[in-house]
């Protein structure tokens, strides 16, 4: 490994440590991670959630709301009439999709992924039906009160395995909500029609608030990534789509107008889209919870715009699927544009745009014709590797020129290596007369970064790998191998198999690499030092990306070993030799770096004088 291939590895793996820190968790979220981890286990061993929540939902059948104003019961006539009754649960199916809807509130209760499970394999619930863990209502403000939609009861008007229509209210004056589930994907229409309520509401310009909190589940097996990765999404209009910091709580103030909202897990999301878009003013945020088997509890309080019209239509739009590319891009959700999918964190300039541009079209390909997805990430990397071969090839013909030149270099070392300058200016007269670039080296792998980032960024974001098996690795989205029982400090409480062999495959790659360049001193310890790091740094990560580092370190020596095969030292000897005979030109950057080292050298000179 030479100088410049070094430098290059190094920038990467400062970059990749700084990343590393800059995602980890704060001291809080390992308390509250910790607090969650000790819940978990009660959790596991009562399985009591889902028998608490029907039994909760059996009493809040016999609950009534709160008694309401006196003067607030006046203004609302019939509709008064139903802030009593009990409560019932209109279950819609879908292919995709089961969804409770609650009579009490009119509202979104229990949402559950069909075709999806838990770490633990039972149903993925991503919203439940209990008021504490999933609240949805509006409020509409009179004069004499607010009218909070979660305070009646609703009649039920029109029903269908897979659509329902609420009433609040008569034929005369009625608040309808219509709920209808898309029969092959992962949204739900939600319309929203108010006759008559003109007259009920404050003032001309009074708007309606709609409020929506839940507190997520844990869903995978390392709540630690959940947790990194779980925060409020919105998408601003005629701008992209931004979250709330991940790694503390956060709240803001969305003064323009709001496109859609909603809150992110790490392979699930929960989305609301308005047709219409939201008013200004919009509210959201996230805290810790200390709710077992929670991870956060996330808040929006967004505001439609209403002026009194006698009838007035508000048309809705839920995402509760996947956090995968297509499928987001694709769902219906009323907006050709709505940019659902750049939700998923693929990484900023030019990585993401390797990853939505490259790497996913070649991945989703593959994924249609090929079962196993560690075979699909083999051939991923064999096609990477083999559109990389050129800048390989390229600089592996500069490591080589500069070993053939290495013992010149030592002896200008050794006559000028007091005098940085001057041994600086005869190593460039030295590669211009051979016709070497220093760059030639460094520049290929730099090159290659995009690609190399990108891999980070898009294998512990891949829905395709979560609970996918290959070889020993039971989910190649979550780290492979056992615990350890006991934590190790940098490196954690598991080990990952394939983490250990790309390291092992990276030290090996280091030595031949080290013999190939004749690389000496401290830059050959550097190359041996980086993997050990990253043995430790990526230990946590998802088995998919460092099976695909292993690979593509594989794949390294073969192209190597063939690139050694076919390249002739005696003829690039003879290529040098024949290029010190011709004579040399000065591109313009060369010029300029002399003319600025003779300038450095003559106030270098002044300086001494004085």
């Amino acid at each position: 490994m030479d100088r410049n291939t070094v430098i290059g590895f190094s920038l990467i793996f400062l970059i990749l440590i700084g990343y590393y820190w800059y995602t980890a968790p704060t001291p809080e979220q390992q308390a509250a991670f910790q607090r969650q981890q000790d819940s978990l286990a009660k959790i596991e061993a009562a399985k009591s959630e889902p028998a608490s929540a029907n039994a909760s939902a059996t009493a809040e059948a016999t609950q009534t709301a709160p008694v309401a104003d006196s003067a607030l019961v006046g203004t609302l006539g019939s509709m008064s009439a139903q802030l009593k009754g009990e409560s019932q649960f209109v279950t819609l199916k879908s292919e995709k999709l089961q969804v409770d809807i609650r009579t009490k509130g009119g509202s979104i209760g229990r949402v559950v992924l069909n075709n999806q499970r838990r770490s633990d394999s039972s149903a993925l619930e991503l919203l439940s039906n209990l008021d504490a863990y999933n609240q949805w209502f509006f409020e509409l403000y009179t004069a004499n009160g607010a009218l909070k939609s979660s305070d009646f009861f609703w009649k039920i008007v029109k029903q269908s395995p897979s659509s329902v229509t609420l009433r609040l209210g008569d034929a005369a004056r009625y608040i309808d909500q219509t709920y209808a589930l898309d029969e092959k994907g992962f949204t739900v229409k939600h319309g929203l029609a108010l006759k008559g309520i003109d007259e009920l509401v404050k003032s001309r310009t009074s708007g309606i608030k709609v409020f929506w909190r839940a507190q997520l589940h844990k869903q995978e097996r390392d709540m630690k990534w959940e947790t990194q990765n779980t925060t409020v999404v919105y998408k601003m209009l005629g701008e992209d789509a931004d979250k709330l910091d991940v790694a503390s709580p956060d709240a803001e103030e969305l003064k323009n107008n709001l496109e859609w909202v909603g809150f992110k897990q790490q392979y699930f999301s929960a989305i609301m889209v308005a047709d219409s878009g939201f008013s200004s003013d919009a509210k959201i945020a996230w805290k810790e919870t200390k709710e077992p088997g929670k991870i956060k509890d996330l808040q929006a309080e967004v505001y439609l715009d209403y002026e009194r019209q006698s009838f007035k239509e508000y048309g809705f739009n839920y995402y509760f699927g996947p956090n995968q590319y297509y499928t987001m891009q694709e769902a219906s959700v009323g907006k050709a544009n709505a940019g659902l999918e750049r939700i998923i964190p693929l990484g900023w300039g030019i990585f993401g745009w390797v990853n939505r541009y490259v790497v996913i079209p070649v991945f989703h390909s593959l994924d249609g014709v090929i079962g196993s997805m560690g075979i699909i990430i083999l051939l991923l990397t064999i096609i990477i590797k083999t559109a990389l071969l050129p800048l390989v090839y390229k600089s592996y013909i500069s490591t080589a020129k500069m070993r053939i030149l290495k013992p010149e270099l030592d002896v200008i070392k050794e006559k000028h290596g007091n005098d940085m300058q001057k041994m600086q200016q005869e190593n460039m007269a030295l590669y211009r007369k051979a016709g070497v670039s220093p760059m030639s080296g460094c520049v290929p792998v730099l090159l290659q970064m995009p690609i190399l980032f990108a891999m980070f960024q898009f294998f512990p974001n891949a829905f395709e790998l979560r609970q996918k098996t290959f070889l020993w690795a039971m989910d190649l989205s979550q780290y492979d191998g056992p615990s350890l029982g006991f934590n190790i400090p940098f490196y954690g409480d598991h080990v990952s198999f394939f983490t250990i062999l790309m390291t092992i495959s990276t030290l090996i790659y280091t030595h031949f690499n080290n013999q190939l360049s004749g690389v000496t001193g401290q830059m050959k310890y550097i190359g041996y030092f980086m993997p050990i790091i990253f043995l430790g740094v990526l230990n946590d990560y998802a088995a998919g990306l460092t099976w695909y580092y292993f690979v593509s370190n594989m794949i390294t020596f073969g192209q190597q070993w063939a690139i050694r095969r076919t390249v002739d030292d005696a003829k690039l000897h003879a290529q040098i030799a024949e290029n010190r005979k011709k004579p040399v030109t000065k591109s313009k950057f060369q010029q300029r770096m002399e003319e600025a080292m003779k300038v450095s050298q003559q106030r270098a000179s002044a300086q001494k004088k004085k």
